[in-house]
């Protein structure tokens, strides 16, 4: 028996699944103290840049599909027209 391929999950499920650690961030930001030390504020604003970059994937990372592909492109490359 041959497996089918995978579809890829919609745009809303690959935003989904950073809910989890979203909510996670912001509950160790509900727990700092009132001047919690620069380590602390430097491992939240790792998590936050971790997240950043996975809202941002679906859009502009590898593998993300455009939602609507240009008219034209200019022979460079570098311009479409919509």
């Amino acid at each position: 028996m041959v497996a089918s391929p995978q579809s890829r999950p919609s745009l809303a499920d690959q935003l989904e699944r950073i809910t989890p650690r979203f909510d996670d961030l912001t509950q160790r930001a509900r727990l700092l103290e009132e001047r919690p030390s620069a380590d602390t504020v430097n491992d939240l604003e790792e998590l936050a840049q971790g997240i950043a970059r996975d809202i941002v994937a679906p859009f502009r990372g590898r593998g993300a599909k455009p939602v609507h592909s240009p008219l034209h492109v200019s022979a460079d490359g570098t311009k479409g027209t919509w």
